[in-house]
């Protein structure tokens, strides 16, 4: 009888090994699952993370950054972005002094339908100093060009200046900490330039290459550049590679650049647009040094 008791409690004591092992390994398997999971999700914010630094300066790369067409271009994806009674206030008041000025009521209407099916001849003298003169939304600013370094981009410039084909053309695009976009009449990223491309005049590598309130052409890649160009405005900006041709520089009104900025698009997934508040250039005009 004591052994049969013995073998009882024996197979007893085996029954709740055998129970603890099973939780044991049910455990440690749960563990392992739980471990892969967390695994799993931080490779995919890692990528999401990666994605999106590229993006800001790829845009589909067929942006630059900036890029156009762009920065500089930005893909076809609409992205949306919630809008603060503030930022929708502002906005209210940029587009009444668009109005006023003779720009149309909403910033999505396409302002003028020029295009050309060549470049335009060089008809700057590249000795002179030419300045842009800027009258936007947020305020009016001044850009110093560079005919010596980068005469067709210039001349380019100022050709499309002449023919008022800023006038009215909003920022579509703007990154704070990083640069704005525009010149675009159809007030995209991408397509709509005006008919032609112009060859690349490319800065020497730098440090920084596009320093501070630099003004270069967006493009989709190398001598696809058109109208849109882009103005530096942090130090994502000036870490560029040098495949934008630089052809300004800001002189004065840095705070009206910098207020354009500030009203951009910060999330990354959208890429910079639309920007919170978009601005536009009402008009811009050339000035030389024998003006």
């Amino acid at each position: 009888m004591a052994t049969k008791v013995a073998s009882m409690a024996t197979t007893k004591r085996e029954r709740q090994k055998a129970a603890r092992r099973q939780k044991l390994e049910q455990m440690e398997r749960a563990n392992k699952r739980r471990k892969m999971i967390r695994r799993g999700v931080i490779t995919a914010i890692v990528a999401v993370l990666v994605v999106g630094s590229a993006a800001l300066l790829f845009a589909g790369k067929s942006t630059p950054p900036t890029t156009t067409t762009s920065t500089t271009s930005t893909s076809s994806t609409t992205t949306t972005t919630e809008v603060s009674k503030a930022d929708q206030a502002a906005q209210a008041k940029a587009n009444g002094v668009a109005a006023a000025a003779g720009c149309p009521a909403s910033t999505l209407t396409k302002v003028n339908n020029l295009t050309w099916k060549t470049a335009p001849a060089m008809t700057i003298n590249k000795s002179l100093t030419y300045y842009a003169h800027f009258v936007t939304t947020a305020g009016s600013f001044v850009v110093k060009l560079d005919a010596a370094t980068a005469p067709i981009t210039t001349n380019n410039f100022i050709f499309l200046v002449d023919h008022k084909y800023y006038n009215c053309v909003i920022f579509q695009r703007a990154i704070p900490g990083f640069m704005f976009q525009g010149g675009n009449p159809a007030g995209a990223a991408s397509g709509d330039q005006p008919g032609y491309t112009i060859p690349d005049e490319l800065p020497k590598t730098g440090n920084p290459t596009y320093p501070l309130y630099s003004v270069a052409m967006a493009n989709a890649g190398a001598n696809t550049g058109g109208s849109q160009f882009f103005i530096v405005t942090g130090k994502e900006g000036e870490t560029l590679q040098p495949s934008y041709s630089l052809f300004g520089q800001v002189v004065s009104g840095m705070n009206v650049v910098m207020k354009i900025n500030s009203e951009g698009n910060p999330s990354a997934s959208a890429n910079g647009v639309p920007p919170l508040v978009t601005n536009r250039m009402l008009s811009v005009t050339i000035s030389n040094s024998e003006s």
